[in-house]
C-alpha cells in the first residue's frame, strides 16, 4: 500500500514539472541573417527580406535610414503607397519598394521588439542608368570652315556613364566608312562629355553620335548634326572641248558648295537659260556635289569660244573657262613638201623637207593656210654612206691601217667640198633670179 501511494506522489510530481520545464525552454526570436545588401536599377522594385524564426508574441517593424517607422508588423504606416509588407512564407516580413527610387538609397531596419530590441541592417543600393540631358546638350549646328567646333553630350547616371564620341560619314551604299581628309571617323576614340574640333573642314561634316554608357542598360545615344559652310569650288573635267559644225556638244563642270546657291553657265557675260538651242542640266552626285552641263545643239560658227561655269553662294564664289573650239578646223593641215638634193653616188644624200609652223587662234573660226612668207623650218636628215658587203683583205689600204685612215678622211674631205660646191651653186642660181 506504501509502494502504491509512492508511485502516485511521483507521476504527480513529474506531471507538474512539464509546465515548467517547456516555460523555462522558449526559443528567443532570431534573424536568418544579421545584414543584407541589395542593389536594384531604378524604376524596379526593391525587395528588402527579413525572416524570423520564433517570433513568437512579439511583433516587427520596419525603419528607413532616418528611423522613421515604415511598417507595423503586416500594415503601412507611411503614406507611400510604393510600400507593402509581403509574406510568402509565415517567417517572412519582407518589404517592397516599388518603383524604387534613386533617394530611396540608404540603410533600411527590421526590428522585433525583444528586450534589447534585434535589429536586421539592409542597405539598399539603387543603381540609375545613363541618361543624355537635352536641354544641356548640343543641337544640329552649321560653323564656317575654318572655326573651332564644340560638342557637348551632358550625361548623367549612377555610377557615372563613360560617352564615347562616332562620327557617320556614310556612303551611298549607307556604309559609314574612313575619310582620309578628316581623321578619326567612325570611333573617334575621346571619352569625355564634350568634344573639341579644330579648324573644321568641309569633309568633317556629317552626323556626329554620343553614346553613354555606365554597365546600366540600356546605353543612350545622341546624333548631332554638323554642316561645314564652305564657298564654292569648280572643277572642269576638261578645260578644252572640240566640236564639228552642225553638231551638238556638251559642256559639263563639277561644283561643290554648302549652302548650294546660284551655278550658271554664262556666255561673254550672259546667263545661259533653257530654251531654243541650250538646255542646262543638274545632275546631284553626292553630298554638297554637283554636275551642272549645257547642251548646244546645232553648232554654228558663233558658238565657238569661251563659256563660263560661274557659282556663288553666302561665303563665297568661283567660276572656270572653258574654250569650246571648231573640231573640224584642227583637222585640217596643209600638206608639206619635200625637196631632194641630187647628190652622186659616192657622195652622201641629204633631204630637206619643208614644214610650215602653224599657230592655232581660238578666235578664228578656221586654221589659215601657209601662205609665202610664212616661218618655216629646214629639218636636214643624213642619209648613212652604204657599207661594203664583203670585207677586203688586209693590205695596206685595209680598213684601221694608217693609209687607209687617210683615205677615208680624204674621201670625207672631198664629199663635203662637193655638197659645198653644189649648195654654192644653188644660192648663186637663187641669186641671179
Amino acid at each position: 500500500m506504501g509502494l502504491l501511494l509512492y508511485m502516485q506522489s511521483c507521476v504527480i510530481v513529474t506531471l507538474c514539472l512539464v509546465p515548467a520545464i517547456s516555460i523555462g525552454l522558449e526559443l528567443e526570436p532570431s534573424f536568418d541573417v544579421p545584414m543584407v545588401n541589395v542593389t536594384v536599377k531604378e524604376g524596379t522594385t526593391a525587395i528588402l527580406p527579413c525572416s524570423v524564426k520564433y517570433l513568437g508574441l512579439h511583433q516587427v517593424v520596419w525603419t528607413d535610414q532616418l528611423s522613421t517607422l515604415l511598417t507595423f508588423e503586416d500594415r503601412r504606416i507611411i503614406d507611400d503607397e510604393r510600400l507593402s509588407i509581403e509574406r510568402p512564407y509565415t517567417k517572412d516580413w519582407n518589404l517592397h519598394i516599388r518603383s524604387v527610387r534613386y533617394r530611396d538609397q540608404g540603410i533600411y531596419s527590421c526590428q522585433i521588439n525583444t528586450s534589447p530590441v534585434k535589429i536586421k541592417t539592409i542597405n539598399l543600393n539603387v543603381i540609375v542608368p545613363a541618361k543624355i540631358l537635352p536641354e544641356l546638350s548640343s543641337e544640329d549646328m552649321a560653323v564656317r570652315e575654318g572655326e573651332t567646333v564644340t560638342l557637348i553630350c551632358n550625361v548623367t547616371g549612377i555610377p557615372m556613364p563613360t560617352v564615347t564620341w562616332y562620327r557617320h560619314n556614310p556612303t551611298k551604299d549607307d556604309v559609314s566608312k574612313d575619310s582620309e581628309f578628316c581623321p578619326g571617323t567612325n570611333k573617334i576614340g575621346i571619352s569625355g562629355e564634350v568634344l573639341l574640333i579644330h579648324n573644321v573642314s568641309r569633309y568633317c561634316g556629317g552626323n556626329y553620335e554620343c553614346i553613354a554608357f555606365n554597365g546600366v542598360p540600356p546605353a543612350v545615344n545622341r546624333l548631332i548634326r554638323i554642316s561645314v559652310e564652305f564657298p564654292p569650288e569648280v572643277r572642269l573635267p576638261n578645260k578644252r572641248i572640240g566640236q564639228d559644225i552642225g553638231l551638238e556638244t556638251i559642256l559639263e563642270c563639277q561644283i561643290s558648295a554648302y549652302p548650294q546657291a546660284i551655278s550658271v553657265w554664262m556666255r561673254k557675260g550672259v546667263v545661259i537659260s533653257n530654251g531654243g538651242k541650250y538646255r542646262v542640266e543638274i545632275y546631284h552626285e553626292a553630298e554638297h556635289t554637283m554636275t551642272l552641263s549645257l547642251r548646244i545643239r546645232n553648232l554654228e560658227d558663233t558658238d565657238f569660244g569661251s563659256y563660263t561655269c560661274m557659282s556663288s553662294n553666302s561665303v563665297g564664289k568661283d567660276a572656270e573657262n572653258m574654250i569650246l573650239y571648231d573640231y573640224s578646223a584642227n583637222r585640217k593641215t596643209t600638206a608639206a613638201t619635200t625637196s631632194i638634193i641630187p647628190t652622186t653616188a659616192s657622195q652622201s644624200s641629204f633631204t630637206t623637207t619643208t614644214i610650215p609652223i602653224i599657230t592655232w587662234n581660238p578666235h578664228a573660226s578656221r586654221t589659215p593656210d601657209v601662205k609665202p612668207g610664212d616661218t618655216v623650218v629646214n629639218i636636214v636628215t643624213r642619209k648613212p654612206t652604204p657599207r661594203p658587203e664583203q670585207r677586203p683583205q688586209l693590205d695596206p689600204g685595209a680598213p684601221g691601217s694608217p693609209i687607209q685612215s687617210k683615205t677615208v678622211q680624204g674621201q670625207a674631205h672631198k664629199n663635203i667640198c662637193s655638197t659645198s660646191v653644189v649648195l654654192c651653186g644653188l644660192i648663186f642660181v637663187w641669186f641671179h633670179s
